[in-house]
C-alpha cells in the first residue's frame, strides 16, 4: 500500500464518475456505485499507510516520522476532497460519525501492545527472571548495589526489572538495555546501543546510548550522551542533563559506538504526547546547580585488573 496506489485509485474514481467532463456522479447510477467503491478502496489504502507509519514510529527518526505523518494526513485530505468532487453536497451527504478516526497515537499504542510494553499490569514480552539468562538480568531486588564488571556483558543485552531502592553500576558495553518498573533507583550504564525504559518512578539514569526511549516515567533525572534525541511518551516531571558516569577503560568503549564526544543531543528531547510548537511540560533541562557531580565507578564495580583484562581480551578478538 502506497501513496501512488491511493492516488491512482482516487483518479480512477473520478474518471468513472465522469469528472473529466466536470460532472458529478449520478445518485443511484452504476458510475456512482463504482466511484463509491473505489473511494472506499482508497480509504483502505490510506488506512494501511497509517498503520505502517504507526509501526515505523517505533524506530524512525523524528524528522522521518513527521514526513510520514504529513504524507498520511495529506492522503486522508485527498480522499475527502475526491468524495466532495465526485459526490457534491447537493447529491450526496455524509452520515455523522459516531466517533472520530483513530489517531496515530492510538495506533502506536496498539502496536506497542503487540510487541511488548509495560503499560499494563501484565506485560506482553514481560521480564520473567526464570526465563532469562541470570548473567544478564537484575530482577526483583530491593536495597542492593548491583554490579556488572568489565568483560561480563560484552555487547549482549541486559535486563533491569522490578528494582526498588537499588544502585546499579554497569562498566561494560551493552547491545540493548531494557529497564522496567524501577522505583527510586540510581542506574549508571556505560555505552549502550539502545535503551528502552518503562514505568520508572523517581529514578536517576546515567547512560551513553545511540537511542533512548522512555515510556511511563515520572519524576526521573536522565544524565545522557546521545547520537539522536531522547524520546519520551506518557511521562511527566522528567529532567535531562549531560552524561556524568566514568570508569577506567570507558573512553575506548565509547569510541566504538561513536559516543566519545557530547553532541548536545541530550537536550533535544522529543515528546510523542506533545505535538505543539511550545516546550513540552513533561520534561525540562536539569539546572546546572541541581545536577549531580560526575560519578566514578567504585573499585568493586570496575577494579583496575578487570578493566585491563577486558581491554586485553578485546584486542585479541
Amino acid at each position: 500500500m502506497s501513496k501512488a496506489e491511493a492516488t491512482r485509485t482516487i483518479e480512477e474514481a473520478e474518471a468513472v464518475a465522469g469528472q473529466e467532463n466536470g460532472e458529478g456522479a449520478k445518485p443511484g447510477g452504476q458510475e456512482s456505485s463504482q466511484a463509491a467503491a473505489l473511494l472506499r478502496q482508497a480509504s483502505v489504502i490510506v488506512a494501511g499507510m497509517q498503520e505502517k507509519v504507526a509501526r515505523a514510529t517505533l524506530f524512525l527518526p523524528g524528522y522521518d516520522q513527521r514526513l510520514a505523518n504529513d504524507a498520511v494526513t495529506g492522503m486522508h485530505g485527498a480522499v475527502g476532497e475526491a468524495k466532495r468532487r465526485v459526490f457534491p453536497p447537493s447529491s450526496f451527504t455524509f452520515k455523522a460519525r459516531k466517533s472520530p478516526p483513530a489517531s496515530l497515537a492510538f495506533l502506536i499504542a496498539e502496536m506497542r501492545q503487540e510487541v511488548g510494553t509495560t503499560a499494563g499490569d501484565r506485560l506482553q514480552g514481560d521480564t520473567k527472571a526464570e526465563e532469562l539468562d541470570p548473567e544478564l538480568v537484575f530482577a526483583d531486588r530491593e536495597g542492593e548495589t548491583l554490579v556488572k564488571r568489565p568483560g561480563e556483558i560484552r555487547g549482549r543485552d541486559l535486563v533491569l526489572s522490578r528494582l526498588t531502592n537499588c544502585t546499579v553500576f554497569v562498566c561494560d558495553p551493552c547491545g540493548a538495555v531494557r529497564a522496567d518498573r524501577l522505583q527510586n533507583c540510581k542506574v549508571f550504564l556505560g555505552p549502550v546501543r539502545s535503551v528502552l525504559a518503562e514505568k520508572l518512578d523517581a529514578c536517576s539514569i546515567s547512560v551513553a546510548a545511540q537511542q533512548l526511549r522512555v515510556h511511563s516515567a515520572t519524576g526521573c533525572d536522565f544524565y545522557v550522551r546521545m547520537r539522536s534525541g531522547p524520546i519520551i511518551e506518557h511521562s511527566n516531571g522528567n529532567r535531562f542533563a549531560p552524561y556524568n558516569f566514568e570508569y577506567p577503560g570507558q573512553e575506548s568503549q565509547l569510541g566504538e559506538l561513536k559516543l566519545t564526544t557530547d553532541s548536545g543531543m541530550w537536550a533535544k528531547v522529543e515528546d510523542f504526547n506533545w505535538l505543539r510548537a511550545q516546550q513540552s511540560p513533561n520534561w525540562s533541562i536539569l539546572p546546572e546547580d541541581l545536577r549531580a557531580a560526575t560519578v566514578v565507578a567504585p573499585s568493586e564495580a570496575c577494579p583496575p585488573e578487570a578493566s585491563a583484562n577486558a581491554a586485553h581480551e578485546d584486542d585479541e578478538m
